[in-house]
């Protein structure tokens, strides 16, 4: 992978997860599907009642959910959306608090807000889109896209989430400096993100299954932080920390990150 230019490597991540559109039970060096997002938080009480097209390419890296703390009537930015699971949560589902679910969202954006979604694969902007018109939802637009070029306006979300796009980016401070770019002065972004806690051997850097794995193309927590100060970030915040099913490999954690604009 080392010897890739970006846009190669962009190339092998849109064929990779227009893969994992098209087939999600093919066999992935990663994990995929609802057993995974179970195992990351995903209430099942709310995974019964989706269709299956919407978590069977669930791919991410952990729950965003629990960390946003939407208010009603903002612009949110769900960035690599793939299929279209988190995007359902961030426009349709209300409080769950009392319910005994590990799952706690203060309000979604609800009518009055809208939500966007962005995706480098088409095949999964498609799945996405059909899965927003399956389930009903109607405050949702979906765009195929770079997240080192974002197609929207300077200042435009009040929140942008994320869930383990970065490792999977060749060029970490161009996404980092588009997201706050897009953000209102006072916006936040919070994403789950694979960070290690010590730096990859060249080795395993240079394996295209570890890249997709986000491992390879992982950063050192520390230097993470580091980049996301240099582009402006402010109150950077590590919310949790865990390990999961995406964190195979020793030194990997799953980091929850909140930051302002």
């Amino acid at each position: 992978m080392l010897n890739l230019t970006p846009e190669e490597i962009k190339k092998l991540v849109k064929d990779k997860y227009g893969e994992v559109a098209k087939n999600p039970c093919a066999v992935f060096n990663f994990p995929v599907g609802r057993a995974f997002a179970l195992k990351v938080g995903y209430p099942k009480e709310a995974l019964d009642k989706l269709p299956q097209s919407l978590y069977e390419s669930f791919t991410g890296a952990n729950n965003p959910q629990p960390f946003v703390e939407l208010k009603e009537g903002e612009a949110v930015l769900d960035l690599g959306c793939g299929a279209g699971l988190d995007l359902y949560f961030y426009a349709k589902a209300a409080s769950q608090r009392g319910s005994g679910l590990a799952f706690n969202i203060a309000k979604a954006a609800g009518e009055k807000g809208k939500v966007y979604g962005l995706d480098i694969s088409e095949a999964m902007v498609e799945k996405a889109r059909k899965n927003m018109e399956l389930t009903g939802i109607k405050n949702v637009e979906v765009k195929a896209g770079h997240s080192d070029n974002l197609p929207f306006a300077d200042n435009f979300f009040d929140l942008v989430a994320s869930n383990g796009i970065y490792n999977l980016s060749p060029d970490k401070e161009a996404v980092m400096r588009e997201v706050f770019r897009v953000l209102k002065t006072g916006g936040r972004t919070v994403f789950c993100e694979i960070v290690l806690k010590n730096a990859l051997s060249e080795e395993e850097r240079k394996n295209a299954n570890d890249w997709f794995r986000c491992i390879g193309g992982a950063l050192v927590e520390a230097d993470f932080l580091a980049l996301m100060e240099k582009v402006g970030f402010k109150n950077i915040e590590v919310i949790s920390k865990c390990r999961n099913a995406r964190t195979g490999h020793p030194s990997a954690i799953c980091a929850n990150i909140r930051a302002y604009r």
